[in-house]
């Protein structure tokens, strides 16, 4: 449950707001969407992605689609030439088959 996970990260606290469990479901809640983001890009016929240059965007064509794909998804905007950091973690949480 999130409070559990709000209690384990109690002890890091280092600065700034104590975090409680509706801090840490938000806070989850836009990692996943991230993931789940990337994760529906990857599936795309002719998408293109890895972790160190996001999905490397190489022309007109790539272009067009990119902007067609963040104008609905836009937890992607950020990776148009990086990856994300999380994600070796988030496919640690929900490996692929």
């Amino acid at each position: 449950t999130y409070a559990k996970a709000a209690e384990s990260i109690h002890k890091l606290h280092r600065s700034g707001k104590i975090k409680d469990s509706k801090n840490v479901s938000i806070k989850w809640g836009l990692l996943k969407h991230t993931y789940n983001a990337i994760m529906t890009y990857c599936s795309g016929s002719g998408k293109h992605w890895d972790n160190e240059n996001g999905v490397n965007i190489c022309g007109a064509a790539d272009a067009e689609k990119w902007a067609k794909f963040i104008s609905q998804n836009v937890a992607m905007k950020p990776f148009h030439n990086m990856g994300w950091q999380y994600l070796p973690m988030m496919e640690d949480i929900y490996p692929q088959g």
